[in-house]
């Protein structure tokens, strides 16, 4: 069933106050947090390995300007955390920062959310869009899709650190940004069935799939002005989800695929390469061109095969015949389902196995 908004309801947009993108930023997180934010307790959240590497930068830059920091290490993906996490976080803390990668950041999100606090968005890679949106995704979670918290309300992204992570990590940022030449037509295919997205939403999703296409031997270059175009591809994808009201124009087929997928299979596989092997299919099925796209992909290094990410074919194939249960009430290419017969047939024609 489609969601029908009516056109008379009110439609709030919270942004970032401020985005910082550049070399050495995170050095300076206290003047940029004091700029906004009063009191003097923080809660800091991380992971085991970025902790002992940048922990120690942002608290004393966080003492600096009068700030009591209690950090505090994010063990695992899940809803569980986050509730471990609410009965040690202090009562009087003034925000939420997250450092560290993609799961740190959701974890975050969702703690800030349930404690009524602003939060922070340090992000140590870009491995996916949820930099700078209003979306946390959490094992034990309803589903396997994600939930609505507040945007962030500080974004600062060292470009040093960035391209110091892992360039797995990287990749998958890419593939999680090129995945919008998907959304954005299941998108405009939910608006000619009725459903409310707003264009300008729309827009900027596809204009940031289109400028990491034109700029991805830049980028995987990890130089400053490739590394930057990237963060501000995934955080324009979070500005369109909160403009939006929900993760519409970032998500459709690709991520319903990828959602799949990541049920049927234990290995643990990137987000970004699951949702790319996703916009193959959808593009197929929207009569794109996917070659093109493909194998300029693949020039890059992304994969764009399931045998590249060591996927059984029959996964595959499952994946794509129950993509379309993820979200019953997202329409997208998909339809009410794919047959197997068919399934065998576009994932034949797209080289996926």
């Amino acid at each position: 069933m489609i969601k029908m908004v009516p056109l008379n309801t009110p439609h709030t947009i919270r942004l970032p106050v401020e985005v910082i993108v550049g070399k050495n930023v995170i050095e300076y997180i206290g003047k940029i947090i004091a700029k906004h934010l009063e009191g003097d307790e923080v809660t800091v959240l991380t992971g085991p390995n970025i902790r002992p590497l940048y922990s120690n930068t942002v608290t004393a830059s966080l003492m600096d300007y009068g700030y009591k920091p209690h950090v505090d290490t994010v063990y695992s993906p899940k809803i569980s955390e986050v509730e471990r996490l609410l009965t040690q976080t202090p009562f009087s803390t003034s925000a939420v920062i997250g450092l560290g990668g993609g799961k740190v950041l959701d974890v975050g999100k969702v703690l800030a959310y349930k404690l009524k606090k602003p939060f922070v968005s340090v992000p140590t890679s870009a491995s996916h869009d949820g930099i700078a949106s209003p979306q946390a995704s959490l094992e034990g979670l309803n589903g396997s899709h994600s939930i609505r918290v507040d945007t962030p309300f500080i974004v600062i992204a060292d470009s040093h650190i960035i391209a110091s992570a892992p360039k797995q990590l990287t990749l998958g940022g890419i593939g999680d940004v090129l995945a919008k030449f998907s959304s954005v037509l299941d998108s405009r295919l939910a608006q000619s069935l009725g459903e409310y997205i707003g264009d300008y939403s729309i827009s900027l999703a596809e204009m940031s799939a289109k400028l990491v296409f034109n700029n991805l031997a830049q980028i995987i270059s990890l130089s400053d002005n490739g590394i930057r175009t990237l963060l501000e591809a995934l955080i324009s994808n979070g500005i369109a989800m909160a403009i939006a009201g929900s993760s519409r124009p970032c998500s459709g087929s690709e991520h319903l695929f990828g959602h799949a997928l990541d049920l049927l299979t234990s290995k643990k596989i990137l987000h970004g390469f699951t949702v790319l092997l996703g916009t193959k299919i959808s593009l197929a099925l929207h009569g794109e061109d996917w070659v093109e796209f493909s194998e300029k992909a693949l020039e890059a290094g992304l994969p764009m095969n399931a045998r590249q990410l060591g996927v059984p074919p029959v996964y595959v194939v499952r994946a794509l015949t129950f993509a379309n249960k993820i979200r019953p009430d997202r329409p997208t290419i998909l339809g009410n389902g794919i047959t197997l017969e068919k399934a065998r047939k576009v994932i034949d024609e797209v080289k996926l196995v």
